[in-house]
């Protein structure tokens, strides 16, 4: 699978369930132990990006931007 990056507002695909190896049952908690520190540590010390962006996104979904007014001098044809 290639890392290749992606433009700005592109989702990449969904990781599929079939697409995951097969593990043991300590390796598997293991790993969600350690996804659970990871998104623990990440959370803190981006809280407040998050947070700033939640809040802008929450601000613009309650106060969309009204249309611009078009000026007619440069309309192109």
């Amino acid at each position: 699978m290639h890392n290749t990056p992606k433009p700005p507002g592109v989702v990449p695909a969904a990781l599929m369930p079939l697409d995951l190896p097969p593990l043991s049952d300590s390796a598997a908690v293991e790993v969600l132990d350690f996804l659970h520190e990871l998104v623990f540590r990440f959370e803190a010390h981006y809280f407040g990006q998050i947070h700033r962006h939640y809040d802008q996104q929450r601000d613009i979904q309650s106060n969309p931007p009204s249309e611009l007014p078009i000026d007619n001098d440069d309309v192109p044809f």
